[in-house]
C-alpha cells in the first residue's frame, strides 16, 4: 500500500496556537493581533510513502504560458490518435442500442468528439493542478516509478489517492492499468483514514518552529528538509 496526498502551505503562517497576554483595551493594538491578508501566497506540497520506505515529494509551482501551450499541442495530437478508435466504439454501442427500434422519433444521433465521448480536455483555472499536470508531474515521473520500485513478488502495488478531480479523471485509470498498478477506490463521504495525514501536522509544526519562513524559497527548502527528516 502506498499512501499519497497534498497539503497547502500559507507563507508567513505559523502552525499551532499562539498564547498572548494583553491588558484591557489592547485588543486592537498592532502588537496584540495576528494579522492575515486575503490572497496570501500558498504552496502545494505532495508526498507519498509506504510502510517501509519514503517516496518522492514535489512542490507545485504555477503553470507558465509556455507549459500551457505545450500541453495544448500534446493533447491535440493525442486526441487525433484516439478519435478514430473512440468513434468506432461509439458507433458500435449506438447501433446495438438502436436495434429493434422502428419509427423512432427524433434525429438519428451523429458522432461528435467531445469530453463526453472521450476527448481529453483541460478545464478549470489556468495555473492550477488538473488531471494533465498531475499525470505529467506526479504520475509518470514520481508515483508510478515508486510503485514499481516497491513491487514485491506475487503482489501488485496498491496506490491510495483521495477523490480530488485530478486523481479521479478517467485518463488516470488507463495510466495505472498500463503500468500494472492498482488504484485504491476512494468513495465519497468516507472517513479520512489516510496514513499520511499526521505527517502534514508534524511537518507544519517543524517548519515553523523557529518562526514561519516569509519567502517561497525559504519555505520550499524548509519543507524539503522536513520531508528528508521524516522517519
Amino acid at each position: 500500500m502506498i499512501w499519497s496526498d497534498e497539503t497547502s502551505i500559507i507563507l508567513g503562517c505559523r502552525r499551532g496556537g499562539i498564547r498572548l497576554y494583553r491588558k484591557p483595551g489592547e485588543a486592537f493594538k498592532e502588537s496584540s493581533i495576528r494579522r492575515r491578508w486575503k490572497g496570501y501566497s500558498k504552496f502545494i506540497f505532495w508526498g507519498c510513502f509506504t510502510w517501509d520506505r519514503k517516496g518522492p515529494c514535489h512542490i507545485w509551482s504555477t503553470e507558465t504560458k509556455a507549459e500551457r501551450d505545450t500541453s495544448d499541442l500534446e493533447l491535440e495530437a493525442l486526441n487525433a490518435i484516439q478519435e478514430p478508435e473512440l468513434k468506432k466504439e461509439w458507433e458500435l454501442h449506438s447501433g446495438i442500442k438502436r436495434l429493434g427500434l422502428r419509427n423512432l422519433r427524433g434525429r438519428k444521433p451523429t458522432w461528435r468528439f467531445t469530453k463526453k465521448t472521450g476527448k481529453l480536455v483541460r478545464e478549470g483555472k489556468k495555473g492550477g493542478i488538473d488531471w494533465y499536470r498531475y499525470w505529467k508531474t506526479i504520475l509518470l515521473p514520481k508515483l508510478i516509478p515508486f510503485a514499481k520500485e516497491c513491487e514485491r513478488p506475487g503482489f501488485i502495488p496498491l496506490v491510495q489517492e483521495d477523490g480530488a478531480p485530478s486523481h479521479i479523471h478517467s485518463h488516470q485509470a488507463s495510466v495505472f492499468k498500463e503500468f500494472w498498478v492498482t488504484q485504491l477506490p476512494w468513495p465519497g463521504n468516507s472517513p479520512d483514514l489516510n496514513a499520511i495525514e499526521p505527517c502534514w501536522w508534524w511537518a507544519k509544526r517543524r517548519t515553523t518552529a523557529q518562526g514561519a519562513p516569509t519567502s517561497k524559497l525559504a519555505t520550499a527548502s524548509a519543507w524539503i528538509k522536513a520531508w528528508k527528516d521524516l522517519l
